[in-house]
């Protein structure tokens, strides 16, 4: 339900309340209550190394979706969020960050 709706069945209530219809506004916000959904989204960075700038934004994006998963997130609901930075430390290494975003 939108906020704006949970208000208008509060009002609504609150109306019946002093109506003296008390009882029958009282189911209509218990139904309003339970379908409100709390959600979480968190974002996890993973960092990684390789011999080209690929393998290494995969090794950080794996490593993301590994500290996500510990946290309790499935795969599944997790999403890369922004490009990964990725540069050259030597001629034959590359170092990246990349993160996700997962919510439940």
């Amino acid at each position: 339900m939108k906020r704006s709706s949970v208000r208008l069945a509060l009002a609504f209530t609150a109306a019946l309340g002093l109506a003296g219809l008390g009882g029958a506004g009282t189911a209509a916000a218990d139904t309003a209550s339970t379908d409100t959904v709390t959600v979480t989204t968190q974002y996890f960075t993973g960092f990684g190394t390789g011999s080209t700038a690929w393998a290494a934004e995969s090794s950080a994006s794996n490593d993301a979706y590994a500290k996500a998963s510990f946290a309790g997130y499935p795969r599944y609901t997790c999403y890369p969020s922004g490009i990964p930075y990725t540069r050259q430390i030597s001629p034959y290494m590359y170092w990246s960050d990349a993160t996700v975003r997962c919510t439940k």
